[in-house]
């Protein structure tokens, strides 16, 4: 959808959304203002603290007025982004994503590592970005690097970052650091494609593509989707280093269709799954109720470090003694693991019935796994998502929004199950006149 505007206005995008980050971690540190608007005496406002009694493992949660970074973040900021993915695209996620500003701007400020080439017949010496080699340990396993960054972000989530607003505004500030530094030793979008942990979901959400992705198999535009490129005075050229085989920046549906076989893809799909399932399961079992996820409390919880060697599960009306530090990953574990068997059982299943009945193309036969594992992970995720505030708005408000996820998400879905590589092989097949 992005694809034929400028780089210098996606530029602009890209500079104001991390900025916009970047203002949002600074009101971690500091955010006098906020706070006023959750205060006991703000009984009008929704999110004032009178309207809270949460009981948390039998007892009543003390709840004192807060400021609403964290809130805003986990709440708002972060539930947009599958819907954003689900439509939009690949394409448009890369080219408005402020982190891969942040990986960038090492470049763009001449500050990367560079290799020098001399080419054979002028003898000129040609400098070009440090790219990772494509057979290293880290590119043969990153689809399992970036899930394992994913897991333990998950984990730090549960256990500190959401209710802790500096440990939220370090945890941000690392993150950028680390993009940094990657494009730093690294050219093209090597944190993106290697390191980065929301890689996974836009992956998994937006191949082999969104409702409203270009196809550049179709069109042959010149500079194709998301293709790095730079802008020029005689307008964008392209800025390929080379930094992954069978980019999805380039042609996303060649990407998916080239590795739609890969295990590591297959099992994080279904991974991912319990990943969401364990994730909002642990309030549940952590609180011994919903009311402590679905109030929001947890965005502002008082004590949440002296709570991690407290007991993590409270079930059946007593609190079992294991500590929160070591029952929320093990929960998250489980809950992937079972995911994981649940996926590979279904897809024996499947396979069996499709050699029976259709065809034996087993490229076809993963795809439509990992379509409909992507479409039950953004759905469980909506569940859940956004709903401390979706639910203090208007009952209209929330069926409209309601209505428009799973409406989205079964168009994304219809459009995915239709594709298949025949298809896409025949056409990328240059056309012929007459």
């Amino acid at each position: 959808m992005l694809s034929s505007v400028p780089e210098r206005k996606m530029l602009y995008v890209r500079s104001l959304l991390l900025v916009a980050w970047l203002t949002l971690i600074m009101s971690l540190f500091w955010d006098p203002y906020s706070a006023g608007l959750t205060g006991p005496v703000k009984e009008t406002s929704p999110l004032s603290v009178a309207h809270h009694a949460v009981i948390v493992q039998g007892v009543e949660l003390r709840v004192e007025p807060y400021a609403l970074g964290t809130r805003v973040f986990w709440t708002i900021v972060i539930p947009i982004m599958p819907l954003f993915l689900i439509v939009f695209g690949h394409e448009a996620w890369r080219r408005v994503c402020p982190l891969s500003l942040a990986s960038q701007i090492p470049g763009l400020v001449g500050l990367q590592r560079y290799s020098r080439k001399v080419e054979r017949r002028t003898g000129a010496i040609r400098k070009t970005p440090q790219v990772m080699s494509r057979q290293s340990w880290l590119a043969r396993n990153s689809w399992y690097v970036q899930f394992g960054l994913l897991f333990i972000g998950i984990v730090a989530r549960i256990l500190v970052i959401n209710a802790d607003r500096k440990a939220m505004a370090i945890a941000s500030l690392s993150i950028i650091s680390a993009a940094l530094v990657t494009g730093f030793l690294w050219g093209g979008k090597t944190w993106c494609n290697y390191f980065c942990p929301a890689n996974i979901v836009q992956k998994i959400y937006t191949e082999p593509g969104g409702i409203l992705e270009s196809h550049p198999h179709h069109l042959r535009p010149k500079l194709p989707q998301s293709m790095c490129r730079k802008a020029t005075a005689d307008g964008d050229i392209g800025a390929c280093v080379g930094c992954v085989a069978n980019c999805g920046d380039i042609d996303l549906q060649r990407a998916y269709w080239s590795d739609v076989l890969d295990p590591q893809r297959r099992n994080v799909y279904y991974m991912f799954f319990g990943l969401i399932i364990g994730f909002y399961g642990y309030y549940y079992l952590y609180a011994g109720s919903w009311d402590y996820y679905f109030s929001g409390v947890w965005t502002h919880e008082e004590g949440i470090w002296e709570k991690l060697l407290k007991p993590g599960f409270y079930l059946f009306g007593q609190a079992w003694p294991m500590p929160k530090i070591c029952a929320a990953p093990l929960t998250l574990a489980i809950a992937c693991t079972s995911s994981l068997g649940l996926g590979c059982g279904l897809e024996k299943l499947y396979r069996r019935w499709r050699s029976r009945h259709i065809s034996r193309s087993e490229k076809l036969t993963i795809h439509h796994c990992l379509a409909v594992a992507a479409w039950s992970s953004f759905n469980c995720f909506y569940l859940f998502g956004g709903q401390p505030n979706i639910i203090l708005l208007p009952e209209l408000a929330r069926r409209i929004i309601d209505i428009s996820i799973v409406v989205s998400s079964t168009i994304w879905l219809c459009r995915a199950l239709q594709q298949n590589p025949g298809r896409f092989q025949q056409e990328s097949r240059p056309r012929t006149a007459g």
